[in-house]
């Protein structure tokens, strides 16, 4: 993955938010609930600081996809409210760190926030959303994937269509249920809590990144399995 995944991105949308305690204890917060969920995907730009590492360990590791920054994303709204679709956006990027619950509650404890948050909340707006994934200009192709079982039973995850398109990032469907088949449905709906709670159970919790066994793809997989 990229060493930061948002700073691109960061140029471009007006609503994020990046989760954290403040905003979970937000009332308004509390009223979104998320249904459904996928993994986006983006090209990595060849100039990425990461780049030779990755080009090397995709040529021994051949059932990773390589060259690719993935995200997890769930989509949610406040029930029966208009206009207030929203998007949980969570990356595990290069210098990203995710404590244990031990370093959670020294924290807490302390009153020292340390760890940055690894997920943002974006209010009605799937390509401010999207763009959070993309470092360069060159690179706005984002995409969804769901995971399908292949002939010989395993779990792939297969391209389920564009999402932002060259150039500069242009939203391909953003129309009522004009996307439904770039979505699962979650096992039960979730809050934002809860979500952001998932990050705290994933597989790469007090684990650094590393390209070949701790990255992005990995992360993604993981919070997909569990939401």
């Amino acid at each position: 993955s990229t060493k930061s995944a948002t700073e691109y991105g960061k140029q471009w949308y007006q609503r994020r938010v990046r989760v954290n305690r403040s905003i979970l204890q937000s009332r308004l917060m509390g009223k979104y609930v998320f249904t459904h969920k996928a993994i986006w995907a983006v090209d990595l730009p060849q100039t990425n600081s990461t780049w030779n590492e990755i080009n090397c360990v995709m040529r021994l590791v051949a059932t990773v996809p390589g060259f690719q920054h993935w995200a997890f994303v769930a989509r949610g709204s406040i029930p029966e409210l208009d206009d207030t679709e929203a998007y949980f956006v969570a990356q595990f990027n290069q210098d990203s760190y995710i404590p244990k619950a031990a370093e959670r509650d020294e924290e807490r404890r302390k009153g020292v926030k340390k760890y940055d948050s690894v997920a943002d909340f974006v209010e009605n707006n799937k390509r401010h959303a999207a763009l959070l994934l993309c470092t360069t200009k060159t690179k706005t192709h984002v995409w969804a994937l769901l995971p399908e079982r292949n002939e010989l039973g395993e779990m792939e995850y297969q391209d389920r269509g564009d999402i932002l398109q060259d150039p500069e990032g242009r939203l391909v469907s953003s129309g009522p249920g004009s996307d439904s088949h770039q979505w699962a449905e979650m096992a039960r709906p979730l809050s934002l809590g809860d979500l952001n709670e998932l990050i705290y159970t994933s597989d790469l919790v007090g684990k650094t990144y590393t390209a070949a066994e701790r990255n992005c793809q990995m992360f993604a997989k993981s919070m997909f399995r569990q939401a």
